[in-house]
């Protein structure tokens, strides 16, 4: 299946350049696009007692410079670069950075950019920017529940997205090294990193998004795995979502499983998120729950859920204001500098810039 799917990449990406005859097209262009994202948040924390006292307020901030460019060739295939700088000072200072070529076969894209799976994943809706039960931005506790199947992350890969074909779509990457990404450890300098974590890693999606007069639906499946070095198990993750819009109303839900994390066998981790928003004109509100739960042989499992009702107003284009409030509750018997233990509610209040 791996060969497969990465000997259909290939041959798409192959086929296309090919068939290129020489062009008269523009070079490419970088333009700059990319968000800020900008919270005060108090919290209400019942940590386990000895726990060193907190800091309850905090601000904080989250963005990304993207610079971005394309041109389209005289036969139609066009060709473009993403490249995505964080706006804070971090290991991973460069986030995504691919190139894409697209054309009536689909898109192929290599580089640094998530997977197939994560990428065609719907879920539950968050009511606020910044904040969410499921993939936020911020973690005000350090807990966060994902049903998105995010095992590669920006790891560098081979991706295709196939056209929509009465509203359904097919996606495919391969991974060669989980452990190799463009901007963060220096590798394109160096040979193949030794084998470690996850390798040899493929991933496969498809969704379908449609209208039905009022009615707005979507919905996805991925599956995913990897070997992983010096382990007897192959770990490995499957998702499902769906979203459903009428009349101001989003109702969203996602279901993702890890199977055999690192790994080792029957080291597993279920997450499931489900929510609702209202809007109209340039506001909306909505309240989002989600769960997750970890489970390992010989011991009782761990949940931790999240809880989120806030509700969002547009001053302007690309401007937006935002607050709620935020429960996370956990099954953690004592408190890490980053990680808090026991019930903790957050209130905040934010702001929201696109550019």
């Amino acid at each position: 299946m791996k060969k497969a799917i990465l000997g259909t990449t290939a041959l798409v990406a192959v086929g296309a350049l090919a068939a290129a005859p020489a062009s008269a097209a523009e070079k490419i262009q970088l333009g700059v696009g990319g968000y800020m994202q900008s919270t005060y948040f108090y919290q209400s924390a019942d940590e386990p007692a000895g726990t060193p006292a907190r800091i309850d307020d905090k601000v904080t901030q989250e963005g990304e410079i993207f610079f971005t460019g394309s041109t389209t060739l005289d036969n139609g295939l066009k060709f473009g670069v993403n490249v995505q700088l964080e706006a804070y000072q971090s290991t991973d200072q460069i986030d995504e950075t691919y190139i894409f070529v697209e054309g009536s076969f689909g898109r192929v894209l290599l580089g640094s950019e998530d997977s197939a799976a994560y990428l065609m994943h719907y879920t539950s809706p968050s009511p606020v920017p910044m904040y969410s039960a499921d993939s936020a931005n911020i973690y005000p506790t350090g807990q966060g529940n994902t049903t998105r199947p995010n095992m590669f992350a920006d790891t560098d890969k081979i991706t295709y997205f196939s056209p929509r074909f009465a509203g359904f779509q097919l996606g495919a990457s391969y991974v060669p090294d989980g452990n190799s990404e463009t901007g963060s450890n220096g590798s394109q300098y160096a040979a193949p990193l030794y084998k470690a974590g996850l390798d040899r890693g493929w991933s496969a999606a498809a969704n379908y998004v449609n209208k039905f007069g009022m009615v707005d639906v979507a919905v996805s499946a991925a599956y995913q795995e990897a070997d992983v070095a010096a382990a007897s198990e192959d770990q490995s993750e499957y998702s499902f979502g769906a979203s459903v819009g009428i009349a101001g109303f989003t109702v969203g839900a996602g279901y993702g499983v890890d199977r055999d994390i690192g790994g080792v066998k029957d080291v597993d981790n279920k997450a499931w998120s489900a929510g609702v928003t209202y809007g109209m004109g340039p506001w909306s509100v909505g309240v989002q729950y989600s769960k997750s739960t970890a489970e390992t042989p010989g011991a009782a499992d761990a949940d931790q859920t999240t809880w989120l009702v806030g509700g969002q107003y547009t001053l302007g284009p690309g401007i937006t204001a935002f607050g709620g409030w935020q429960y996370d509750e956990n099954d953690l018997t004592a408190s890490t500098a980053s990680r808090m233990a026991g019930d903790t509610n957050t209130f905040f209040i934010g702001t929201a810039l696109s550019f």
